[in-house]
């Protein structure tokens, strides 16, 4: 390792714990007054929302900071989950980018991975679960209805339609063809629909309901935006829904709740408090842009699961790249990726920078037999699938390190809700953060919170307008 790199250590020794690559040399890096200053002024404000009305939060798009508070809508999902887990055998999540990205974490996190194969007593009572709604491609929406109605089960299923305008294109496209084949089934389709939405007449999802009533309706909250709605009822109702033998919906909300409140305690610490690590990981990621040039960010989840990685991708990069700053975000996860994208990291340009995520504990685990001389699995034999898992990650990152890759790496006592939960609110937590360090709150250096870059992303109406001109276009062709 370079001799101006440096490895510290923070956090708590029973939860969330950040070791960082640093450089050691600040000659080339602002002096510590400026960054303390800065610091200081960027805590300043986030603590002058603690006492503030959430009208204000909502104006300045930040309401998600307390969305594990709102009990309202905690009882609301509650409600709603007990009667449909009675009701319905199927879950079906109709959603794009952050409307079903948390969905999809906590599926991955929480369910067994092949939960739909498992018997109904398997699954603790829990339905089957089923994603749409994210694409225009026909092939998997065609093949889910004909085998709901094959299997007998497309009168038992509610699907969940998930958006805050409730005009999303993607999104109403497979709700109406949804809609179309319940009436031809059946003779009607309001009540096996759910409209997770804004509560508001803009929304044509909160309209439909008015016109007649679905199964029910949640809350899209005003001021949380779908990046940061994972713990809004965009994400509780399905880890409500999916709660599993032993859970029920109220201790599988309960521990998403707890990991979110012992986040949120923590980014209230001073900002140089070794547990309050969304203020150290936001300016490790605003040094390695600045001083290393790192135009990508690789989130090396290291586990068997991939959707926290694409979740990352929508709250960093959507959030951080904004006036023609910010890095990239590659989703890796380890040592699945050591296999493609390692090789570009370590040999390839050096623009970029590394976040692991380690689980200590997987949460299953198997054993590596023994007695199979000359197989190259001699420094194995014995050893735990979860403990090779670690000695992967400890490789790769001590290679990383001695090449002077700079990384940071987020350990986890557990893979389970609470610990996913108490990350996603900490990375979300450090986006707010680097967008202030990016002064994305600033409009020409004047405060302007409620039109706060890091919260807004009018890049995409740009492909929205197009793509229904084409359409349009092409129906009168």
């Amino acid at each position: 390792m370079n001799s101006s790199l440096k490895q510290i250590e923070l956090g708590s020794d029973s939860g969330l714990r950040l070791k960082m690559l640093v450089c050691a040399d600040t000659d080339a890096q602002e002096t510590d007054e400026l960054v303390d200053a800065r610091l200081e002024n960027i805590q300043a404000l986030f603590k002058a929302e603690v006492d503030a009305p959430l009208s204000v939060l909502e104006q300045h798009l930040r309401a998600w900071t307390r969305s594990h508070l709102q009990t309202e809508h905690i009882q609301q999902v509650l409600d709603l989950s007990t009667k449909a887990r009675n009701d319905f055998s199927v879950l079906v999540t109709i959603g794009i980018g952050g409307s079903d990205l948390s969905a999809r974490v906590f599926h991955e996190i929480a369910n067994h991975p092949y939960h739909n194969l498992l018997s109904i007593s398997e699954r603790g009572g829990a339905p089957e679960v089923y994603f749409t709604g994210d694409t225009f491609d026909p092939i998997r929406l065609k093949a889910l209805l004909e085998m709901l109605k094959s299997r007998n089960l497309l009168h038992k299923t509610l699907f969940n339609v998930i958006s805050k305008s409730g005009k999303t294109g993607e999104t109403l496209a497979t709700l109406m063809i949804i809609r179309d084949r319940l009436q031809q089934e059946f003779g009607e389709w309001q009540n096996q629909i759910i409209a997770t939405t804004g509560l508001t007449t803009k929304s044509l999802l909160y309209q439909f309901h008015q016109e007649s009533s679905f199964y029910g309706i949640l809350p899209v909250p005003e001021g949380v935006g779908g990046r940061f709605s994972a713990f809004s009822p965009v994400g509780l109702f399905f880890l409500a829904m999916t709660a599993g033998i032993g859970k029920s919906p109220e201790d599988s909300i309960n521990a998403a709740v707890d990991g979110v409140q012992l986040a949120d305690e923590n980014f209230q610490l001073p900002y140089a408090h070794p547990n309050n690590i969304a203020y150290h990981l936001a300016l490790w990621l605003d040094s390695v842009e600045q001083y290393y040039g790192a135009g990508s960010i690789v989130f090396y989840n290291y586990a068997d699961n991939s959707r926290l990685g694409e979740w990352f991708v929508q709250l960093y990069t959507e959030s951080i790249q904004e006036r023609g700053y910010g890095s990239n975000v590659i989703a890796a996860k380890g040592p699945t990726s050591n296999h493609s994208i390692l090789n570009g990291i370590l040999a390839g340009p050096r623009d970029k920078a590394v976040i692991f995520i380690h689980w200590e504990n997987l949460g299953a685990d198997l054993t590596i037999p023994c007695g199979n001389e000359g197989n190259g699995l001699e420094a194995f034999e014995g050893l735990s699938m979860n403990d090779s898992q670690t000695a992967s990650y400890q490789g790769t990152e001590m290679d990383f390190t001695d090449k002077d890759i700079p990384n940071v790496t987020l350990t986890l006592p557990s893979r389970d809700i609470g610990n996913v939960c108490q990350l996603m609110r900490t990375l979300m937590d450090t986006v707010a953060i680097k967008g202030r360090l990016q002064e994305l709150h600033l409009t020409d250096g004047i405060l302007m919170p409620a039109k706060e870059l890091t919260y807004h992303q009018s890049a995409v109406e740009g492909y929205k307008q197009r793509t229904a001109e084409i359409a349009r276009e092409m129906k009168r062709r």
